[in-house]
């Protein structure tokens, strides 16, 4: 990246690094079969009653938003058809004016991982079972993250997600610290300080992640305060998605070097080279995808975008805005990658170098993960 930015440096502005659309999952401890069991026995739950109690309190969850919404008189709208949830939360929001709080709530029917009886040996046992339910999708207007939505499923497992936008978070930080800036779009185009920026972004990953999530899950799950008083979510990173932008003078800057640089992604990058994004080698004993597509707006230079696949991660290069080159990694699968940490074998501990895991503490490196593999 150094060489490439020195080579152009007359018409480049800046970069910056930055956490994009980020996916954050929260589970109770009920997410197995036996757990649930557990649970249920807890509360003296059996086989007859099972139906009505997982009815009941997806109906409990149901009214709560219901009354949410006409409290802060707030739209509560089942959807049947497919739709841009976030675009039309956002637009409701603009034209309200909300600045702070809920914007809306959409209640969707789609599948899900909940739990049935089944009977072995005569005797019952709880286990997973596919099924379809309401899922609630709360979209709120937050201080430090701007929109963000908080999807909730109404049945056991109450599988809880929030999603956040790191250059909207980035933004407000700006606008806190009296940093003046040219925003279009998911982009910063223009920042009076991008040193200062930098350092501001490298902050994401360092938030206190459960506290925050926590935080909105226990306030569209009414149950958390009752039924399910004392359990805590443990919260893993879903999807990470980490941008490094290259900020050019000029939309004529880029367009000129663009189509050379897909052709150049397309035509002469192999596995190998991939792998070594990722800072990889390819090995006869690798199992899995490596693919490389452009996109249908290739036809059209403004938009196109080259994506390398590997298994279930990728990178990605693609203009912003006009004048901004941006290469942007997607960690699905952090296991693909390792972490230095502490581990205890027979009895004694040292640091290794394992597999990483979703957990959120270790977004700091999918940050350095992510970083480098972008420089590549």
């Amino acid at each position: 990246m150094d060489l490439f930015v020195g080579k152009h440096e007359k018409k480049i502005n800046a970069t910056l690094g930055c956490f994009d659309r980020m996916l954050f999952r929260g589970y109770l401890p009920i997410q197995s079969g036996w757990a649930m069991a557990q649970f249920l026995n807890q509360k003296d739950i059996r086989c007859p009653n099972l139906k009505d109690f997982l009815s009941e309190n997806a109906g409990r969850i149901n009214d709560h938003a219901k009354t949410m919404a006409k409290k802060l008189g707030r739209p509560f709208q089942y959807l049947t058809a497919p739709t841009r949830k976030e675009d039309l939360a956002r637009k409701m929001a603009e034209k309200e004016g909300i600045k702070h709080g809920l914007a809306c709530i959409f209640s969707v029917l789609e599948p899900c991982r909940s739990f049935s009886f089944r009977f072995k040996t005569g005797h019952p046992f709880v286990q997973s079972a596919r099924r379809k339910c309401l899922f609630l999708y709360f979209y709120f207007m937050d201080r430090d993250f701007g929109l963000i939505h908080v999807k909730l499923q109404t049945w056991f497992r109450m599988q809880v997600q929030v999603c956040v936008n790191g250059h909207e978070w980035l933004a407000r930080k700006f606008i806190a610290n009296r940093i003046s800036f040219t925003k279009h779009d998911n982009v910063f185009v223009r920042v009076e300080d991008w040193r200062r920026a930098q350092k501001f972004a490298d902050r994401f990953a360092g938030l206190n992640w459960p506290r925050i999530l926590e935080r909105y899950a226990r306030s569209v799950n009414p149950l958390l305060k009752d039924l399910l008083h004392g359990y805590q979510h443990y919260w893993v990173t879903s999807q990470s998605e980490y941008s490094t932008d290259i900020i050019f003078q000029s939309s004529s800057d880029l367009r000129e070097l663009f189509p050379r640089l897909l052709s150049h992604s397309t035509l002469c990058f192999g596995a190998k080279e991939v792998m070594s994004f990722l800072g990889k080698k390819l090995h006869g004993n690798f199992e899995g995808e490596i693919l490389s597509d452009m996109n249908a707006l290739c036809r059209r230079i403004p938009g196109a975008r080259i994506k390398h696949r590997v298994k279930e991660n990728w990178l990605k290069m693609y203009d912003k805005a006009g004048s901004v080159l941006r290469v942007e990694m997607v960690i699905n699968n952090p296991e693909e990658f390792k972490v230095r940490k502490k581990v205890a074998r027979k009895g004694e501990e040292g640091m290794e170098w394992v597999p990483m895991r979703k957990g959120v503490a270790y977004l700091f490196r999918y940050l350095e993960v992510s970083r480098r593999a972008n420089q590549r």
